[in-house]
């Protein structure tokens, strides 16, 4: 398979899109479990289209423009689960096949070839979870986007406009998830390496950084959300609290090999270094991505199995080159094949057997089935704590769908502001059904009865009704 595709007919393209659907398609369409990250995107996608502004109305730490993707589904869509899963295949495809005309028209690797798609693909798809939409899947899109900007060639280094909207890709890509910001780091490196007058190239790579901030903070200020803007998005994201969302080993089982190989193909380019002087730098550039995407990964608090992908462009360029370089074709094609079959055993594990060693625990990841999340359905409800599953069968009724921010209010019950603020956002949002997740409800109705007092408690789950 790999001499197969290393060139670059027109054949070889065709069969690599066929080979991208068969390894995607059949999971979406068999069925991957709902993520509690889909859920929080349709919710928060349900409110911005009910003319409701994020940061304002609406308390959650996402960024603008992934926030904004979301609204733009709900309206077209509503909460199409289909329509989600097959944007985040598109973005894939869109990464990958970007990645590989970047490689190649760049004179990057020795010679042109359709390797860094294939690899992209497969490495790409190790996992249900980068099936879903996610901030990171649409910022990484951009991301990849301005490295062609960033490796300027050397007769270009005075081109102004390349520069520009290198900085410019990679601010969108912030605004898409915060943590990218960090790329600034490789992006000075990369003016570094391949611009001419660096302070000066450097300048106009932050100016185009810049840009997309100025105009989000402009439509914040107008909106009158910048305070919450720069609070709930900018600030939020440095706080370095780690959660594993599926276990320590279970992450392992997914992500082991592919970092053991990414290793392996780093030791092997470091020992056969590229030639030429362009090439060279590149390949030092791409060793300066690694580091940084471990500083993202660390600063997106959330790590889990599509935390891989900040590290795939590196490894596609460094297994690329492997595999172009290496004259054992009768070792680099099972191993690729070892490779390519990990891949598709990870991949469609949820529909295999619970054996030992090989289930991955993802209750961390999915929706939950109990009876208590579908008590009420249909209805516009509160939930008092972190549990969205709530949300499944319900949308959200007031501005906290974020229970870590919501907590700004809640967690100071014992201050007049913070009740009158909760009081104020109850009182116009009028939930149907409030679950109390967290035992708060006492206090809220001897604090503030003429909101709180108007619901009842029935069941045995902690619900609450309005009555009127």
């Amino acid at each position: 398979m790999i001499s197969y595709f290393k060139s670059i007919l027109l054949s070889r393209l065709f069969l690599l899109v066929l080979l991208f659907l068969a390894i995607r398609v059949p999971l979406i369409l068999l069925g991957i479990p709902l993520t509690l990250q889909e859920v929080k995107a349709m919710v928060l996608g349900e409110r911005l289209s009910e003319n409701f502004m994020l940061y304002r109305d609406v308390y959650d730490t996402t960024a603008p423009l992934s926030a904004a993707l979301f609204w733009v589904v709900d309206v077209a869509f509503g909460r199409n689960i289909l329509m989600y899963r097959i944007i985040a295949s598109t973005l894939i495809f869109i990464q990958g096949l970007r990645l590989n005309l970047t490689l190649n028209t760049n004179g990057v690797l020795n010679e042109k070839t359709y390797l860094p798609a294939l690899l992209y693909f497969i490495f790409g798809s190790i996992f249900f979870e980068f099936d879903t939409l996610s901030p990171l899947l649409l910022g990484m899109t951009f991301l990849i986007f301005s490295i062609q900007y960033l490796i300027v060639a050397p007769k270009e280094g005075i081109s102004n406009p390349r520069l520009f909207k290198g900085g410019f890709m990679l601010g969108i890509a912030a605004l898409c998830y915060l943590p990218f910001l960090l790329f600034l780091i490789f992006g000075f490196f990369a003016v570094v390496f391949f611009a001419f007058n660096t302070f000066r190239s450097f300048l106009l790579f932050l100016c185009g950084l810049l840009f997309p901030y100025i105009v989000a903070f402009t439509y914040f200020l107008y909106a009158d959300a910048l305070p919450n803007f720069i609070q709930y998005n900018i600030l939020s994201a440095w706080q370095f609290d780690i959660d594993l969302l599926l276990p320590g080993l279970d992450l392992l089982k997914i992500v082991a090999l592919p970092i053991l190989f990414l290793l392996f193909a780093v030791t092997f380019c470091a020992i056969y270094a590229p030639g030429l002087n362009y090439q060279l730098k590149f390949f030092q550039l791409m060793l300066i991505w690694l580091p940084i995407a471990a500083l993202v990964t660390i600063a997106g608090q959330e790590i889990s199995a599509i935390t891989w992908l900040l590290f795939l462009p590196a490894f596609t360029y460094f297994a690329t080159f492997l595999f172009l370089r290496s004259n054992f074709l009768w070792l680099t094609e099972p191993l690729f094949l070892i490779l390519f079959g990990f891949a598709i055993l990870t991949r469609y594990n949820t529909l295999l057997p619970p054996l030992p060693y090989v289930a991955i625990n993802t209750s961390g990841l999915t929706t939950q089935s109990a009876s208590k999340y579908y008590e009420v359905t249909n209805a516009r409800i509160l939930v008092l704590g972190d549990d969205i599953n709530f949300y499944v069968a319900n949308k959200a009724a007031t501005p906290y769908i974020n229970w870590q921010l919501a907590q700004e209010d809640f967690g100071q019950l014992n201050t007049y502001y913070a009740v009158f603020k909760i009081s104020q956002n109850i009182a116009t949002a009028k939930p149907e059904y409030i679950v109390d997740e967290k035992g708060l409800m006492p206090e809220l109705r001897y604090k503030a009865p003429e909101v709180f007092g108007r619901y009842k408690h029935i069941g045995q789950n902690h619900l609450y009704k309005r009555i009127d």
